[in-house]
């Protein structure tokens, strides 16, 4: 009998050998559930002492029926639907998945800013509808990019290959991050600005923070109105960051000049949503983490942090880093990742 019991409390039907045999080693059998309530996670995780979850939403009530819970990975970047707070209270280790796609989602925000700078969609259109040389209007507000400011909201992993992307374009590239020193900032080429300013400053704008009661909708109506009438804004953070109802209308009324969203305050995004309607906006569906590899990975890396846990050691990223002062990890060792 294995000594620790996993349980993954949103599974999809699939093939699960390798989570199982990385928890093997780790002595931990992994228990695969698809959980539509509290209840029936209490019931199937009564025992457990790690959970994996995607997208269920935990919080302290739940966490206080898991009494045996040591660890909670959740399989991807964002963590928005983990009470932080009250694992951090409960003892629990909560984890992320902070590194198995950060190339492909600066690719993607920076492949965004370049779309609605060089017009591909609305060229592409044009072609298909047999207009020879577009009108003038299509290519409105079309800047050099080189030389031109791009604003990041926030400076994590993601901000920062997009930040080197940028700079290989030859753009000055600024942030806000109240959690990033300016000296390290600077040494990544980066330069430290309010978030007005930064709104009032960039050509383009790149969301790029994680979503909490704090960062939620901090993108609103006032931030909008100091963007440039020829400036672009693009999210592949979270939905909820940016309020949708004052972007479309700023986009609308184009006292911007359009957006690129692959996050949604409602996902899957429903056809009627009003910022679908306008021919400014460059739409994805929250597909900015994909590649041929990234799916792999992150189920690997989810594995390998819970077991490394379970076996007491540091795992690659913990986002409660509070609950350290009451659970004792050993140090990673430096060629463990």
């Amino acid at each position: 009998m294995a000594k620790f019991q996993v349980v993954y409390i949103d599974s999809r039907p699939g093939d699960y050998s390798m989570e199982e045999a990385i928890l093997e080693k780790a002595d931990a059998e992994l228990v695969l559930a698809s959980c539509r309530n509290d209840d029936e996670v209490a019931a199937v995780a009564a025992g457990a002492d790690g959970i994996i979850n995607t997208m269920y939403w935990m919080n302290r009530q739940l966490f206080e029926r898991l009494s045996k819970l040591k660890v909670v990975v959740r399989g991807g970047v964002g963590y928005d639907n983990l009470d932080v707070e009250a694992g951090t209270d409960l003892g629990i280790v909560l984890c992320n998945v902070h590194d198995y796609s950060y190339n492909e989602v600066a690719n993607h925000a920076f492949a965004m800013l370049l779309c609605l700078n060089r017009k591909l969609v609305a060229l592409d259109r044009a072609v298909r509808d047999g207009t020879r040389i577009p009108p003038p209007a299509i290519m409105a507000h079309t800047g050099r990019v080189a030389g031109q400011t791009l604003g990041l909201v926030s400076l994590g992993n993601i901000a920062r290959a997009v930040a080197q992307r940028a700079q290989g374009f030859d753009m000055r590239v600024i942030a806000h991050d109240p959690f990033v020193d300016a000296a390290k900032a600077a040494a990544l080429g980066v330069t430290l600005v309010s978030l007005d300013d930064l709104m009032r400053e960039s050509d383009y704008i790149s969301v790029h923070t994680p979503l909490s009661a704090k960062t939620a909708g901090m993108v609103g109506a006032h931030e909008l109105s100091l963007m440039k009438p020829s400036a672009y804004i693009v999210t592949t953070a979270r939905g909820g960051i940016i309020a949708e109802d004052a972007l479309a209308d700023s986009l609308r009324e184009h006292r911007i000049a359009g957006a690129g969203i692959d996050v949604w305050q409602n996902e899957p995004v429903q056809p009627d949503n009003p910022l679908l309607a306008l021919d400014n906006v460059l739409a994805s569906h929250h597909f900015g983490w994909y590649s041929d590899v990234s799916p792999m990975l992150l189920r690997q890396r989810t594995a390998e942090a819970m077991a490394d846990v379970l076996r007491g050691v540091m795992p690659r990223s913990v986002v409660n880093p509070a609950v350290l002062e009451r659970v004792a990890l050993a140090p990673r060792a430096p060629d463990a990742d």
